[in-house]
């Protein structure tokens, strides 16, 4: 049976809820206390907008290969690889993460690798990105 509920953003959205009679109305009653899905996603979405501008912010100083793919790779690897990045920076105190990371250009290795750890994507990273060139005195530098 579909139920009318007025969720707690003022809006009424139809429910199915099944279950027995107490069941129907306790879950009811949670939702009333919850968004309506539109304003929970526009919600969301709002959220995601704004740690994406801070990632953003963080990386802005990094001189970062241009990203290589279709228009919808190279929208998703930007936010995969400015998250990562803005991460490694926090972790770096601020400083420079490896340079490494910065020369990786395709959208798709971005997001393949989405999920490794920090360590493991610098790794891959280094593998990865043939301009990085690691000086013998430990410093990094690009080749040309």
């Amino acid at each position: 049976m579909t139920h009318c509920i007025t969720h707690a953003c003022g809006h009424e959205q139809a429910h199915y809820i099944p279950g027995s009679t107490s069941e129907k109305a306790r879950k009811a009653r949670w939702l009333t206390t919850t968004k309506c899905r539109a304003c929970f996603v526009a919600d969301r979405k709002a959220e995601d907008a704004a740690a994406g501008a801070l990632d953003d912010a963080a990386v802005a100083h990094l001189r970062l290969a241009p990203l290589v793919g279709s228009e919808r790779q190279v929208g998703w690897a930007a936010s995969i690889r400015a998250k990562r990045l803005a991460r490694m920076v926090q972790a770096a105190g601020g400083g420079d993460p490896d340079p490494a990371c910065a020369a990786v250009g395709d959208a798709r290795w971005w997001i393949d690798h989405r999920d490794l750890s920090d360590a493991d994507l610098l790794t891959k990273a280094r593998a990865a990105a043939p301009a990085y060139v690691p000086a013998s005195d430990g410093a990094a530098r690009h080749a040309a």
